[in-house]
């Protein structure tokens, strides 16, 4: 069994896997507490860590420790994908993880992976092993806030989905502007990117990320399935797992 954990600023996720399967995922708040229940009673014969938050890494190796697991810290300088860009050490390593992922998933493909996060991040690799570039666009939250903090008149509303599409309140008049201006900038942007392919038409495109598991994920899906092919929530966990399949063969 192995086990594969990704420390964000505001969430843990880890995901224990039997050969390619995920045998069991969880997401908690990074602390002390709920790391302990999440691994409670749990093995693994390996765990690989990739971390974007210095500050809880302590927390999470004395967990580790406490619990019997033997543990690495993931080094993204080590890796096979090759980062075409002009500041490689600028891409973010939850980047690099999904397009693993998504080669994981379209091993014959190049790919386009939209992670809807606090911000939306687009990624574009190539079936021959290399990361292209990519495009970030603001989440839906920022844009939320955005609208609240500089009008007068305009209150913070709860993401969802609107009623209709011409809306008839002011708070559903946001929320459409905010749902739809998000599907519409994913299709523009997957579409623009998929044309620097001499294939267009065969390119994958994967969502993963958080926002996912807030939406209604039939009516979401529904919603993206006209410009993406494949949603994956843990697309970021079975990416370092195929990193670490990657550092053993190496071994």
């Amino acid at each position: 069994m192995d086990l594969v954990l990704d420390i964000g600023n505001y969430r843990l996720k880890g995901a224990f896997f039997d050969g390619d399967q995920v045998v069991e995922s969880f997401v908690t708040t990074p602390e002390k507490v709920q790391l302990e229940k999440a691994l409670e009673g749990k093995r693994a014969d390996q765990v690989l860590i990739s971390s974007v938050n210095s500050e809880a890494e302590p927390m999470v190796h004395e967990v580790l420790a406490a619990q019997g697991f033997s543990f690495q810290m993931l080094d993204f300088s080590t890796l096979k994908v090759r980062l075409d860009v002009e500041q490689p050490e600028a891409v973010g390593h939850d980047r690099i993880a999904n397009v693993y992922g998504a080669l994981f998933h379209f091993p014959q493909n190049d790919c386009i992976v939209v992670d809807l996060g606090t911000a939306v991040t687009f990624d574009y690799a190539s079936c021959d092993g290399k990361y292209l570039g990519g495009a970030i666009y603001p989440g839906i939250d920022i844009g939320a806030k955005a609208l609240a903090e500089n009008t007068e008149k305009l209150p913070l509303v709860n993401i969802a989905k609107p009623p209709l599409a011409v809306a008839k309140t002011t708070i559903t008049h946001i929320q459409c502007g905010l749902y739809w201006g998000l599907l519409g900038a994913i299709e523009r942007i997957t579409f623009e990117m998929r044309n620097i392919s001499s294939s267009p038409s065969d390119v994958k495109v994967i969502a993963t990320g958080g926002l996912l598991s807030r939406m209604d994920p039939e009516e979401f899906a529904k919603d993206l399935s006209d410009f993406v092919d494949l949603i994956d929530t843990r697309l970021t966990l079975i990416g370092i797992h195929e990193i670490m399949k990657e550092k053993n063969k190496d071994a």
